[in-house]
Formats: C-alpha cells, sequence, structure tokens
C-alpha cells in the first residue's frame, strides 16, 4: 500500500509538473522577454542576451540567496499562471458547451437553419440517386454524391442543432441517440451505468475527459498570451496558434468522448438493466428503456 501511494503520489506530482509548472515557468519567461523587448526591439536577440548576461554576471546570480528568492519568484509566478489558465479553461469549457443567451440562441438558429438546408439536399440527392437505380433508363447526370452530402450535415452536426457551437451539440449527441434508440434517460442512467464499469473500461472515458479538458485549458494558455501580446506582438501569434490548436484537439476530444460514452451504453444498457431488477430477454428495447428511466427518476 505505502509502495502504491508512493507511485501514485508521484504520477500525479508529474502530471501536476508537466501540465501546468512547465507551461507557467515558460509563460513567465516570455512575459519578462516580452516586457524587456517590446514591441520597438520585438525580434533583437542580441539585447536579450546581453540583459541575460548582466543578470547572470550580477550580484543577485552570485548571491545564493538572491537567486533563492528569484527562483521562488518565478515558481510562483508561473503557478499563479497556471491557475488563472485553469479557470480559463472552465470560461471555454462554458463558452463551448452552454447555450449561450440571447446570443447564444441567435447562433443556434443560424446553425439550425444550415443543417436543414443541409439535410434537404441530402435527402434530395438520396431520392434522385433512388430514381436513377429504380429507372436506369430515364437517367442524367452523374449519380449524386450522397455521402459527401451526408458528411457536409454532419460537419455542421450530428441531430438538429441545439446549442451554437459544434462542440456543444457533440455533449449532448450521445444523450439524443440513445433516447431515439433506447429510450433511455442518458442523463440520469450516466451515474449508475459508470458504477458498474470496470477500470478497464473507465480508462479511454477519463483520457478523452482529459484530453477534452486538456484543449481547453491550451485556448486558456492562448488567450494569456495574448494579453502579453499588448506590450509583445509575436505573443499575438503565439496565442492565436495555441487557440486553433486548442479548439481542433477540443473537437476531436470531445467526438472521442460522446462516442465512447454511446459505446458503453450500447454494451451495458442491458447490465444497468439488470442491477435495477428489469431484466430483459434479447435485445434492449426502447420499452425497456422507458421502464429502467422510470426506474432511475423514482417515479411511482
Amino acid at each position: 500500500m505505502n509502495a502504491l501511494i508512493t507511485s501514485l503520489g508521484g504520477k500525479l506530482a508529474e502530471r501536476w509538473l508537466a501540465g501546468l509548472v512547465l507551461p507557467g515557468v515558460v509563460f513567465v519567461a516570455v512575459t519578462i522577454a516580452a516586457v524587456r523587448l517590446g514591441h520597438g526591439h520585438w525580434a533583437d536577440l542580441p539585447l536579450l542576451g546581453r540583459e541575460l548576461n548582466r543578470f547572470a554576471t550580477g550580484p543577485a546570480a552570485r548571491d545564493n540567496g538572491s537567486a533563492l528568492l528569484v527562483a521562488v519568484g518565478v515558481v510562483l509566478a508561473a503557478v499563479i499562471a497556471a491557475a488563472v489558465a485553469q479557470h480559463l479553461e472552465r470560461v471555454v469549457v462554458a463558452v463551448w458547451t452552454h447555450d449561450g443567451g440571447r446570443l447564444g440562441d441567435v447562433l443556434t438558429r443560424r446553425r439550425r437553419r444550415r443543417w436543414a438546408a443541409a439535410m434537404d439536399r441530402y435527402e434530395a440527392a438520396l431520392l434522385a440517386k433512388a430514381r436513377m437505380l429504380r429507372f436506369p433508363e430515364a437517367r442524367q447526370g452523374p449519380v449524386p454524391d450522397v455521402q459527401g452530402l451526408a458528411r457536409a450535415c454532419d460537419r455542421i452536426a450530428l441531430t438538429e442543432p441545439s446549442r451554437p457551437t459544434w462542440i456543444g451539440d457533440q455533449m449532448l449527441v450521445a444523450g439524443v441517440r440513445v433516447q431515439s434508440s433506447y429510450g433511455l434517460d442518458l442523463a440520469a442512467a450516466w451515474p449508475r451505468l459508470w458504477l458498474l464499469l470496470p477500470e478497464e473500461t473507465r480508462g479511454p472515458v477519463v483520457l478523452a475527459q482529459s484530453d477534452f479538458a486538456g484543449a481547453a485549458r491550451r485556448v486558456g494558455w492562448g488567450v494569456l498570451y495574448l494579453a502579453v501580446g499588448v506590450v509583445w506582438w509575436p505573443a499575438v501569434v503565439v496565442g492565436i496558434v495555441l487557440g486553433v490548436e486548442g479548439w481542433w484537439q477540443g473537437r476531436g476530444a470531445v467526438a472521442a468522448l460522446a462516442d465512447l460514452v454511446e459505446s458503453v451504453v450500447d454494451l451495458n444498457v442491458g447490465a444497468l438493466g439488470a442491477a435495477l431488477g428489469h431484466v430483459t430477454e434479447g435485445a434492449f428495447s426502447r420499452e425497456d428503456g422507458d421502464a429502467v428511466s422510470r426506474l432511475l427518476r423514482k417515479e411511482m
């Protein structure tokens, strides 16, 4: 047990160091360089080298106490920056997943119109292809690219949009599809279903959740670098790159997370029903899902 605790503590320390403190130290170093160079000398590396040499040969570097205070100050500033980045991570997740109020309603309606138009094109192409296959002698022009039109719909949303962002819809799509297939209330079922899962099944879901949080935190770091861009414009480029990279990573992570959640339900929905006393024979039906949902919601 002591060895397990020591190993776990080491892993947590490594994760904390790699995920928060090291990016924070880099951010502090960039901020110090940005303040010294400014816009006027944004690429003056010799100037930065002279400043480093002057500090290295100065009295503060030769005195152990002063050097320790500088190191502690840098680490403390890095921890503060990491804490701010974590707070921004939660803000980014909220922006990605919440309805967004009135502005969100406007964006959601716009996405619904785009999705409806894409679905109309897909359904029209599907009918046209069916007519061509049924009456080949009346065929005019090439066969419509039905799969391409279906992918165009999916790029907007897998189901009718109900959030301002694609990522927000992906967070809800598993619940919509589970409700449609099994009649099961995923919000009520998931906490109980999670307790039934073995550790090896939980691992990929936890990893996808961690990847999603990491993507949002990357965007948070991007926001911090944009703030540094006020005094040193190259930091704006770094912030934009981090923001785009985090957004793209977030799309991939949330798609993987939604797919994993739906897969967990597909493979364990019968076990959930049995654990609640609702044993099913054969495939799990919508009637079974309705009965299990009533049990979960404590409906009489």
